[in-house]
């Protein structure tokens, strides 16, 4: 599995039938007449995202299970790289050279990252120009 397949796992995808999004009053009674739900059986998870509350621990779970699958993938130095090339060209490192967005992304701090892989990042990113 690459990086940007297990990125693009979505973990909404296991409460499916239990979510939806709505960013005015409209679209919010439609979302509560989709899922078959009242305000009182919903919860907000931000970003205009409501889910049932019985869908709460499936969406849990399947948030662990995301952030275990992408820290498993990370232990490996080609993952590692992988991944890391992916969010510096993401977040424009061949133009800003600051790596930190692409660090919050992947939970890393700079010290978390060998300075071989960093060699070999900088110069794939330096190269995508």
């Amino acid at each position: 599995m690459t990086y940007e397949e297990i990125t693009n796992k979505n973990p909404l995808d296991a409460v499916k039938d239990g979510v939806f999004f709505a960013f005015n009053k409209e679209q919010f009674k439609e979302g509560l007449s989709k899922i078959n739900a009242t305000i009182e059986n919903i919860v907000s998870i931000g970003a205009g995202g409501y889910l049932l509350k019985a869908e709460v621990n499936n969406f849990k779970q399947a948030l662990k299970k995301s952030s275990k699958e992408l820290a498993d993938f990370l232990k490996t130095p080609e993952n590692l790289l992988e991944a890391l090339i992916y969010e510096l060209n993401n977040h424009e490192y061949c133009y800003t050279g600051d790596p930190q967005d692409a660090l919050d992304v992947l939970g890393l701090d700079f010290e978390d990252i060998s300075p071989d892989i960093w060699f070999k990042a900088h110069n794939a990113t330096k190269d995508e120009q």
